[in-house]
């Protein structure tokens, strides 16, 4: 008895410390994922894989308001926050524990928001933003960086993966070759492209749930 109990301690122990080596060895402390997702898929992914190999703690921020596009079928926010709430964070964080979620406004905005603040307290942790090469581009200008963090960025403690290896995260080239765009466009020819709307959502979600995202979205066109 006692040797079975000092065998499930050092196991316990080896368990902690390969825990506490795997977050010794991240990159980062903070990852930032900002994302829209009308409708979630395995670019997004993607995106937060990344953080969370290579940060200590991710917080991705997730946009629930309506897309509404003329031509285009519409994806509702509150849709896609049940399929959040619901599906994904379970999904994801089976994978990846050290991602959270925070839900509402823009996510761009809450990055900005998140990154003023700790330009302000200076705690010497390094964040890092995730989002491919245009996006990172488009979103985050020199400019907007001096204006809202420009000690945080001169100093070393935010970076931008894109920026640093901008291949890697290029769609169809480091990156998945899916878009929002494709993805509604699967989902309104769904008696075609229906199987290929859930070939493009994540290995991490299981074909039960894959199952159950398309029918909360498609149920909205009928």
């Amino acid at each position: 008895m006692k040797s079975k109990l000092l065998v499930e301690n050092w196991r316990s122990f080896l368990s902690e410390s390969q825990e506490r080596d795997e977050v010794y060895t991240k990159q980062y402390d903070i990852g930032l994922v900002p994302m829209s997702a009308k409708p979630f898929h395995e670019g997004h992914m993607f995106l937060i894989r990344k953080a969370a190999d290579q940060c200590k703690k991710v917080i991705v921020f997730v946009s629930v308001s309506d897309r509404k596009r003329k031509g285009e079928i519409t994806i509702f926010g509150e849709d896609m926050k049940y399929i959040w709430k619901n599906i994904l964070e379970k999904s994801i964080k089976e994978y990846y524990p050290n991602v959270d979620f925070e839900y509402g406004g823009s996510p761009v905005r809450k990055v900005y928001e998140k990154l003023e603040e700790a330009n302000i307290k200076r705690s010497g942790e390094v964040y890092s933003v995730y989002s491919d090469a245009e996006d990172t581009m488009k979103n985050y200008s020199h400019a907007e960086r001096a204006k809202y963090f420009e000690d945080l960025y001169n100093s070393g403690e935010v970076v931008f993966p894109a920026e640093q290896s901008p291949e890697s995260f290029m769609r169809g080239e480091g990156s998945p070759n899916v878009s929002g765009k494709l993805m509604r466009s699967y989902l309104s020819n769904a008696s075609e492209d229906k199987f290929l709307f859930l070939d493009s959502l994540p290995q991490e979600i299981n074909n039960d749930d894959k199952e159950e995202i398309f029918n909360i979205l498609f149920s909205r066109l009928n």
